[in-house]
């Protein structure tokens, strides 16, 4: 089974139905970008069950893109994805990424009720915080041990620790610096690196988030 999604595909149709899923480009995309093209080659590497549940995708320029400085979203079984990408790549960088999301409503117990991707999660967390601390960050205002998103925390991370020193930091824990602001973002990271042919690194940094995305993958019943 080959787990690799890129592949070249041009845009024609602005509104269509792929499976039984809406497809709407509100904002146009590039005129090279072929949207059909790009979700049939997605659905022929994700297991069937990942689309279960999702109600549409929209190619719009949403607000709070710039407000979070992301370029997709998920809502309620939608992806909200930017039309304003750098390539094909891109994009479907994005749309992997909301899928992860998704996955995370449907199997939020095969995920996270055992506790071992959660723990994993947070050692690499206290990993973090030893090395900030040891490049002369004052910490004490940070919950290292919290899960979920928190724009503080975020800020701290991107606007002063910076992105070469995030980088510098998180090299060897995370597959990639964004996998640290929480957990929903360490699964969504390593779920893009499962399946844009980066499993080997994934599974040598982040052992347990490999094995949860390897069984969701190959689990014929939930």
């Amino acid at each position: 089974m080959n787990n690799y999604i890129f592949e070249k595909v041009s845009n024609t149709t602005k509104h269509f139905k792929f499976g039984g899923i809406e497809v709407s480009q509100t904002d146009q995309l590039p005129e090279d970008f072929n949207l059909q093209s790009i979700l049939k080659t997605i659905e022929k590497n994700l297991p069937p069950l990942y689309f279960k549940g999702l109600k549409k995708i929209d190619i719009v320029q949403d607000p709070d893109f710039d407000k979070r400085g992301v370029n997709a979203l998920y809502r309620d079984g939608v992806f909200i994805i930017s039309p304003k990408q750098k390539n094909v790549n891109d994009l479907i960088d994005d749309i992997v990424h909301e899928f992860a999301h998704h996955v995370e409503t449907l199997f939020p117990k095969n995920i996270y009720s055992d506790q071992r991707l959660i723990n994993e999660f947070l050692k690499k967390r206290q990993e973090l915080k030893f090395e900030l601390q040891s490049e002369g960050y004052w910490l004490d205002q940070y919950d290292f041990d919290n899960l979920k998103y928190d724009e503080q925390f975020d800020d701290f991370l991107y606007k002063r620790v910076g992105g070469n020193m995030l980088r510098m930091v998180t090299t060897g824990s995370f597959i990639r610096p964004y996998a640290s602001v929480s957990l929903r973002e360490y699964f969504a990271t390593g779920f893009e690196a499962y399946y844009l042919g980066k499993q080997n690194t994934l599974e040598k940094i982040s052992p347990m988030l490999y094995d949860k995305i390897n069984e969701l993958h190959h689990q014929n019943e939930y």
